[in-house]
């Protein structure tokens, strides 16, 4: 049940929990379902024994990358009389025709196999406010594989991530591209089974993706969170739901799964979380989230969120957001304590927008509690202020955006898009001394490229992401800075 941004941090298309449920549960075309554990694209798990340094993931990886990078490679055209045959597939789609064609007199299960291969490079570098700086550029993107349905009623997949560095300087570690120290790395990332009834349920067990409020993939660098968790989830009327537990996490740059508290900051402790959520839709334009994730002997997160669209007429629109959150220290409260060991801060915020045509105007505020600043250690913070850098909900923040975002398509290219996002907080200060903290502004823009691409053929699926920032806080030693360019690649390959 993610939360709208107006500036998305997510690199590569990521099917939302409920979509891939509605998917999963008909094969027809419907409505989105936003709430559900997502369809893993996942691939056999290969073999080999995970490391921890570079020399260990070597052989897998490179096969994981040549695979990857092969399926970039083409041949030339030919042609056939004064007009041009059509261009030939990729090497690699040409390399699985024949199973295709085998796989199609098969049962579902087998004939409805879909195995999808996308590749990232993605070039990040930045400078803090306290003058650090780190700097990587790294390749890789994962192979997902999933089945057909068995008698309508069970799927299985897997997927395999990996990254890899190209250029990695040892003193400007941190970039999350890599694992600590700059090294690569690859992980058995999705590894899940399915049971369904229709629509009305989708349960789905071990390692999965997940994607509700404060629990999501975060996918803003090479490979996503991944969880291993039982859910359920589906759809009754305008009603979608999700449910589950879930006790490790993979986050973006490790290799291992560790327990939910471990990535909360909790060490030596092995507790895990429990989610519920629901999106209804009891009216056109109208949409309203509600999940509640308790953190066992951590904290609890109790989440709301309405978005209403009308149209003006026919050129404008208007949308209006509204969201808040309740976080507070349950159980033992293992965290580090800030405003007291049991300690309790809300945040919550409005959204406006006016949409002309192909030009969205943004207006939005939050104002953040005094008794700690917002935990997001399972996922992205999915307030409406959450920029490429700050989140914007530091203890007794208040904070305020402006922004505008424009579709190009029609005016310059096809698939050209951009955006920028001014914020401001003041007010904030320090959860555990309770001085002030310094007051901050950042400065983003964003540019998408998504070529529809017809020829050549091994290009389609292309999408290219440049992002930029500028930090300014208080008293700080430097203006900090990053940018980030992204390049997404990929394709069905069953």
């Amino acid at each position: 049940m993610p939360a709208p941004r107006l500036l998305t941090e997510q690199v590569a298309p990521a099917d939302s929990t409920l979509a891939i449920v509605a998917r999963n549960l008909r094969l027809t075309d419907q409505p989105p379902c936003k709430l559900c554990a997502p369809r893993g694209r996942p691939m056999r798990v290969l073999g080999g024994r995970r490391s921890s340094g570079g020399a260990g993931w070597r052989a897998p990886s490179a096969l994981v990358l040549a695979l990857l990078v092969g399926a970039v490679s083409w041949s030339a055209l030919a042609w056939a009389g004064d007009a041009p045959a059509p261009p030939p597939a990729p090497p690699l789609e040409r390399l699985f025709a024949p199973l295709k064609e085998e796989l199609a007199t098969l049962p579902p299960f087998l004939r409805d196999s879909s195995l999808t291969t996308h590749v990232r490079t993605y070039y990040f570098n930045q400078t803090k406010p306290d003058d650090t700086q780190f700097e990587a550029l790294a390749a890789g993107g994962h192979i997902s594989y999933q089945s057909g349905w068995l008698l309508d009623t069970f799927a299985m997949g897997a997927s395999l991530y990996g990254s890899a560095p190209l250029y990695a300087p040892d003193d400007k570690d941190g970039t999350l591209l890599l694992k600590p120290g700059q090294k690569g790395y690859y992980v058995p990332g999705e590894a899940w089974g399915a049971l369904r009834y229709q629509d009305y349920a989708l349960l789905k067990g071990y390692r999965q993706l997940v994607d509700q409020t404060y629990i999501n993939p975060q996918d803003n660098r090479m490979t996503p969170n991944t969880f291993e968790a039982l859910t359920l989830g589906g759809k009754v009327g305008w009603v979608q739901y999700l449910a589950g537990f879930l006790w490790n996490i993979k986050t973006r740059n490790s290799d291992e799964f560790v327990a939910m508290s471990s990535a909360a900051g909790v060490k030596g402790h092995h507790d895990g979380v429990g989610l519920a959520g629901v999106r209804l839709t009891p009216v056109k334009d109208l949409r309203i989230d509600l999940s509640n994730q308790y953190g066992v002997n951590t904290f609890n997160t109790l989440y709301a969120q309405a978005d209403y669209r009308h149209a003006l007429n026919a050129d404008w629109t208007l949308s209006l957001g509204a969201q808040i959150t309740d976080q507070r220290a349950v159980g033992d409260a293992l965290l580090a304590k800030a405003g007291g060991k049991y300690w309790v801060t809300q945040t919550g915020g409005a959204r406006i927008q006016l949409i002309y045509r192909d030009l969205k105007l943004t207006g939005a505020f939050s104002i953040t509690g005094a008794g700690n600043t917002v935990q997001a250690p399972w996922g992205s913070f999915p307030g409406d202020l959450a920029m490429i850098d700050q989140d914007f909900d530091r203890a007794d923040e208040k904070a305020w955006l402006i922004g505008a975002a424009y579709d190009f398509s029609k005016l310059l290219t096809p698939g050209l898009s951009a955006n920028v996002n001014l914020v401001w907080g003041v007010d904030a200060i320090s959860p555990s001394t309770r001085k002030t903290a310094p007051t901050q502004a950042e400065y983003d823009f964003t540019a998408d490229y998504r070529p529809p691409l017809r020829w050549p053929a091994f290009l389609q699926g292309l999408w290219f992401r440049a992002r930029a920032d500028i930090v300014d806080q208080q008293d700080a030693k430097t203006l900090g800075y990053q940018f980030r360019l992204i390049l997404n690649w990929e394709r069905d390959l069953l």
